[in-house]
């Protein structure tokens, strides 16, 4: 007869079996990275002694859509490319976190997050804009994570604090300001217009495909920087560019190519398959 596994040993021979399969489908745009993460807010909460909330929003969107977000505190996914019957999908978890011993403060503190959406016409796209406040004077005990699905990103901008940002799919530029969380822009077009990251104690990983252009300017403060450019007219030769610095310029578009971090590393990659892994991985 077959020797039985210990249940220990069964768990991790089925987390070894499953990983494979997993780490393919974490290509940043897949529904189990998306439910991975939700998973793991709700595990984090639960240690935490944090009380949660979900709360859905569903705006009508026609074709391509810039987006502004702004919150206080928490994550911000957007995710371009997905079926979503010409609706911006919008979920957002509200986390109060006062502990074990205040689980009632926290939760009828979860009335004082509020986050508004709406999608405003009249530029030459319209603009999808979140806004997450509190009005605790504890709000640095609340979070706010807010996950997008959306059929066509234009143009980004978010700004939000301990937290990570992670854009997929957009076909323009990107503007965003956090701290303490990994900032990934990963999108399968061609990026010629101007894009800002800035952040503090966690990597920006930029990921394009080919045709992108524009003058890079990328500093660290206590972080590396790391590029791979597999095609274009890709030139480096400046007597500034060391270990932390990069100043170089791809093709002859003028955008800028701004990143700056501070105790964490900067990762480009312009290359042929600027999709092909997710948010487990980070060499270039």
């Amino acid at each position: 007869m077959p020797t039985p596994i210990p249940p220990a040993r069964a768990w991790i021979a089925l987390a070894a079996a499953a990983l494979p399969a997993a780490l393919a489908a974490c290509n940043g745009s897949s529904s189990l990275e998306r439910g991975l993460t939700r998973a793991g807010h709700a595990i984090d909460a639960t240690f935490d002694g944090a009380q949660r909330e979900e709360r859905m929003y569903a705006l009508p969107v026609d074709g391509i859509v810039d987006v502004d977000i702004e919150t206080f505190s928490g994550d911000v996914v957007i995710r371009g490319g997905r079926d979503t019957k010409g609706e911006a999908l919008i979920n957002v978890e509200v986390l109060a976190r006062h502990g074990h011993a205040r689980k009632e403060d926290a939760l009828e503190s979860l009335k004082q997050v509020e986050v508004r959406a709406e999608v405003q016409r009249g530029g030459d796209v319209p603009r999808l804009v979140v806004r997450g406040t509190s009005t605790s004077p504890e709000s640095f005990l609340h979070r706010t994570h807010i996950d997008i699905e959306l059929p066509e990103v234009r143009r980004v901008r978010v700004r939000t604090r301990d937290g990570k940002v992670q854009v997929y799919e957009n076909r323009g530029g990107a503007d965003v300001v956090t701290t303490d969380g990994e900032v990934r822009v990963f999108t399968p077009w061609a990026i010629t217009e101007d894009v800002s990251i800035v952040n503090r104690g966690a990597d920006i990983v930029f990921r394009a495909f080919h045709g992108t252009c524009g003058r890079f300017d990328v500093d660290c403060v206590n972080g590396k920087v790391a590029a791979r450019v597999t095609g274009g007219d890709w030139r480096i030769m400046d007597a500034r560019n060391d270990q932390d610095t990069l100043h170089a310029t791809l093709g002859t578009c003028t955008n800028r190519m701004v990143m700056r971090n501070v105790d964490a590393a900067v990762i480009i990659s312009i290359v042929d398959n600027p999709m092909e892994y997710g948010s487990l991985f980070s060499s270039p």
